[in-house]
């Protein structure tokens, strides 16, 4: 399925931000790689798992419980504004069934700023499958991190 146009914007800046970790990435695939994000050819997550995966020394295993074959999973998030403007906030979605640590790369645009997460499987294994993990944000940008996902916040992923 091809990336929504209103979206390619915010799959460019995760790639971007990801791509020097790719197994074999060099800078002269730039301009190849920016015409295929911007026509929505790329698959964003699927290049993110490859990029978690070789920074933590880990393997993509692509199964419904786990992306890596340390059982982690890799998501993508990007702050948005919901609540009719009172809310912004980055969600973690399709979390039900996962059996490992969530690796999460939040974007929040308002900075341009770029948040990574290492939240334990025990924290998050309680949530309903009709829910989602929301990591709040000030409307400014700024994080709110008196909310307990912030303390699962990490500078590295290893």
């Amino acid at each position: 399925m091809a990336t929504k146009q209103e979206h390619r914007s915010l799959d460019r800046a995760h790639f971007n931000h990801l791509k020097k970790h790719i197994p074999g990435y060099q800078k002269n695939y730039d301009i190849c790689l920016n015409w295929l994000l911007g026509i929505g050819a790329i698959q964003v997550s699927t290049a993110a798992e490859y990029a978690i995966a070789n920074q933590i020394g880990s393997r993509v295993i692509g199964h419904d419980s786990a992306d890596l074959n340390c059982g982690s999973e890799v998501k993508l998030a990007t702050a948005r504004i919901s609540s009719y403007g009172r809310s912004y906030s980055a969600p973690v979605t399709n979390i039900s069934g996962k059996t490992g640590d969530l690796l999460v790369q939040v974007y929040e645009r308002h900075r341009d700023s770029f948040y990574f997460f290492r939240i334990p499987h025990s924290s998050y294994s309680h949530i309903k499958s009709s829910s989602n993990i929301e990591i709040p944000f000030y409307l400014d940008g700024e994080p709110r991190k008196s909310n307990t996902w912030w303390q699962y916040e990490v500078q590295k992923w290893a």
